[in-house]
């Protein structure tokens, strides 16, 4: 419960366009994080989101989205060093010179400057109009090095006679595998200019996991790694007993729209060789998201008509192989849909996830759901953590390998299920929201106020 005394705590994402996506859900499970610790918790968005959340105040400010775009991390396709009005500097003549051509053909909304500028009048509109006091804190959500030049503009041209306090979260990774690129050390060179020059503000940097941390301090840039957030769930009642299990398909559940770093290339090859020794014979049932649009590139030719049923059915194949959900989900939905699973499965680029946290792999792990997974990434690193293959489940270095250990799964179900229930205590105590919050080093209110009464 807050009340108009309260300290604020504005969280900034101009990503969150709409209603459904992981965006919003970040933005709400900080807000309730934010009240826990006494805060009033608001949120700044995308002038797209024309709904308010049921449990959020929303402001609908900044006119672009997607900022990452040009980032020197391995999300965006910037390759030069750039000022804050957006210009390249300190690289090769030849690439800033190749920079300035391109910059003009890219559409005008979404050129380097613009970007700059909107992003920054945005910031400002929300710092002027609402009046942010000193013991008011701000979060950016979903940072990165170019955001961070935004940031800084915004903050130069507020000046420092009312100094403010931002949290920027950093979720993406600067370079895939293990060795550092020169696109890498741009980014820490970019960052840390932009800190170099926002005068009496205070702005912190936190990572979602500790790999991306340790990224950061290898191009120079401190940051505090933080546990990402995840919603609790009461007990869905999803553990099988032994005879229950013999008697249903086991379902496996494909979280969130697949792109490109998450198994979109995949889907096609593992669906073909699943359909008949996992899913036609009644043992396993695949549910998953699919966009609206252009599915049927990720499904083969000879499944294409039992998807389309399914999806024609509201989502159900008549015969019980396949759960198919089409686009984003609000939030009800989408915990349904994670409810309903016994068994995760991750598709996911290892490279792209080596210092990159999923939030999807924690929403099923507080759930006590066994997951398949990639080596050699941050997935794995949390199957290591509960005790490696066989603890709650297993991983993988080549997706043909998917099919025995779902096998394997269905053999040694009670005793995943029952290792992966326990373990769903340990994650959730460490991946609550106001955890989070405290660990980015925000002050609890609420216990400043129990002190001073």
């Amino acid at each position: 419960m807050t009340n108009s005394d309260d300290p604020r705590l504005w969280f900034i994402d101009d990503n969150i366009v709409g209603t459904g996506g992981h965006f919003l859900e970040l933005a709400s499970l900080l807000a309730g994080g934010a009240r826990d610790l006494g805060y009033a918790p608001r949120l700044a968005v995308n002038q797209k989101f024309n709904e308010q959340h049921v449990d959020l105040i929303c402001e609908p400010v900044f006119s672009i989205h997607r900022m990452r775009r040009w980032s020197l991390g391995v999300d965006g396709t910037s390759t030069v060093k750039r000022n804050t009005q957006g210009t390249p500097i300190a690289s090769s003549r030849l690439k800033r010179v190749w920079h300035q051509l391109r910059n003009p053909f890219s559409r005008h909304n979404f050129r380097p400057e613009n970007m700059l500028q909107a992003w920054s009048d945005g910031f400002l509109k929300v710092v002027r109009q609402k009046k942010m006091r000193p013991e008011d804190r701000i979060v950016v959500n979903t940072g990165d090095d170019f955001q961070l030049l935004a940031l800084t503009r915004a903050l130069r041209q507020l000046g420092s006679d009312n100094p403010l306090t931002v949290h920027v979260i950093l979720h993406f990774a600067l370079y895939e595998g293990n060795a550092v690129s020169n696109a890498a050390k741009l980014y820490g060179e970019q960052v840390n200019d932009a800190i170099s020059m926002i005068g009496q503000h205070k702005v912190h940097l936190h990572a979602t996991t500790e790999p991306l941390a340790r990224q950061l301090e290898e191009v120079g840039v401190h940051a505090t790694a933080i546990p990402y957030p995840v919603r609790p769930r009461c007990d869905h009642g999803n553990q099988q007993g032994v005879l229950k299990l013999q008697q249903q398909p086991l379902n496996i559940v494909l979280a969130g729209l697949p792109r490109a770093e998450k198994g979109r290339g995949q889907m096609k090859s593992v669906l073909s060789e699943m359909w008949g020794s996992h899913l036609q014979t009644g043992n396993f049932r695949m549910a998953m998201q699919m966009p609206e649009k252009r599915w049927q590139r990720m499904v083969p030719l000879h499944l294409r008509s039992v998807f389309r049923k399914a999806i024609d059915n509201q989502g159900q194949d008549p015969e019980n192989r396949l759960v198919v959900q089409s686009g984003n989900l609000d939030e009800e939905s989408y915990n349904r849909f994670l409810d309903s699973a016994d068994v995760g499965l991750f598709l996911y680029n290892p490279e792209r996830y080596v210092a990159r946290c999923s939030g999807v792999l924690l929403e099923l792990l507080i759930r006590g759901v066994p997951v398949v997974v990639p080596k050699g990434c941050w997935l794995s690193d949390q199957l290591d953590l509960a005790g490696g293959d066989g603890s709650i489940g297993y991983s993988y270095t080549s997706t043909k390998q998917i099919p025995a250990l779902l096998h394997q799964i269905r053999r040694d179900y009670p005793d995943l299920s029952g290792m992966a229930a326990q373990h769903a205590k340990t994650t959730l105590s460490l991946h609550n929201a106001s955890n989070t919050l405290r660990a980015m080093g925000i002050p609890s209110q609420a216990v400043d106020a129990l002190r001073a009464s």
